[in-house]
């Protein structure tokens, strides 16, 4: 494929493509719309591998190498890495075969990737009251550069009517299909030959502790000091930095808007309240499946 031709896929298009072309040596990286998955593509460029994020990027049909849509690389992938150069080279290296493994960005359920041959998955969870708000709030700021109807709502939908639109992926509002994504994924996860869960708030609060974990369950070697400096160079800080140098630039519509918004554990005691978004959250489904990866979403009384 092209660089036009791709150019001319809707984003979840190109990234439905890429799935079916993953090989063996590629990890997918699973998790919903804002889990955290922007600070794990640090982590892994940081450690020396390639990841490729799937809306921007896809495998050439021929040998399996990175292939970027580079008018969305540039908008997406600079202002990610807290270390662009790093994040450059990696993608050369993928480009030319050089780099082995591979980690791939995904939102999809497992089952899209029944036809490839990927055999190692991630899933990245988080506070699902967080992952939600934080959803809502990329959807405010960058839907319109992504999805075609959305251009007109953005910086007028509220959180409560976020939450009851539909979602692109599988069409149901965030809260149940927030359980209904982890949940397949854990039912998926004996399908995978290795498979490791990641939670944001173990990277925030022990992310040294929590990468060697992570790269332990992938059966992938790297050393101690190589593993402290992506931790390092992947804190909140070193990222917000890299990203408000490189919006710096940019047009109206995103320059005051960032990827790197709070990377904070818990916001959602600043907002939900004991109304109408409390009583949304108790969703038994949430619920259950929140405590699977040891998250209490019970609601709490006054």
């Amino acid at each position: 494929m092209t660089e036009d031709s791709a150019r001319e896929l809707r984003p979840d298009e190109l990234a439905r493509r890429s799935a079916r072309l993953l090989g063996e040596d590629d990890i997918v990286v699973a998790g919903d719309p804002g889990s955290g998955q922007a600070l794990v593509a640090n982590i892994v460029f940081e450690l020396g591998f390639d990841y490729l994020d799937p809306y921007v990027e896809s495998p050439d049909e021929a040998d399996g190498a990175s292939q970027s849509v580079e008018s969305r690389l540039d908008y997406y992938r600079q202002r990610l890495a807290a270390t662009s150069e790093k994040s450059q080279a990696a993608l050369d290296r993928a480009a030319s075969g050089a780099v082995a493994k591979r980690f791939i960005k995904t939102h999809f359920y497992p089952e899209v990737f029944a036809e490839s041959a990927v055999n190692t998955a991630i899933l990245v969870v988080r506070d699902p009251r967080d992952t939600i708000y934080s959803s809502y709030k990329w959807f405010s700021s960058f839907g319109g550069s992504w999805i075609p109807d959305a251009a007109d709502m953005i910086g007028k939908l509220t959180y409560p009517d976020f939450l009851d639109r539909v979602r692109l992926g599988d069409g149901e509002p965030s809260i149940p299909g927030w359980a209904r994504f982890y949940r397949s994924w854990l039912e998926a996860a004996p399908d995978f030959s290795k498979f490791a869960v990641v939670r944001f708030e173990d990277l925030k609060s022990h992310p040294v502790g929590a990468i060697t974990a992570m790269l332990a369950a992938l059966g992938l070697a790297v050393p101690p000091e190589v593993v402290e400096q992506a931790a390092e160079r992947s804190s909140f800080k070193a990222m917000r930095a890299r990203e408000d140098a490189a919006s710096a630039g940019e047009d109206d519509t995103t320059k005051n808007a960032r990827i790197m918004r709070r990377g904070q554990v818990g916001e959602w005691r600043e907002w939900i309240g004991e109304g109408d978004l409390a009583e949304r959250f108790a969703h038994p489904g949430l619920v259950a499946t929140a405590a699977r990866f040891g998250y209490d979403a019970t609601p709490t009384t006054p």
